[in-house]
């Protein structure tokens, strides 16, 4: 296993135990996260919030940027 000291990004785990990079995702707060849902339904548009072991709220960067 490799591990590197000046890395910039880390791993997330997504609600279905997968393991992705933070460069991918953005974290919401609880307003942003209804926002999101309500824009996502109103233009018909996919949106999967995850939830972190945190209680963080966060979703992936495409589907934000939608």
């Amino acid at each position: 296993m490799e591990t590197k000291e000046d890395r910039s990004w880390h791993l997330i785990r997504n609600n279905n135990g997968e393991w992705i990079s933070d460069d991918n995702v953005v974290f919401l707060s609880p307003q942003e996260e209804r926002h999101l849902r309500i824009m996502s339904k109103l233009h018909h548009k996919p949106l999967s919030i995850q939830h972190g072991a945190d209680g963080l709220l966060w979703c992936y960067k495409h589907e934000y940027n939608i």
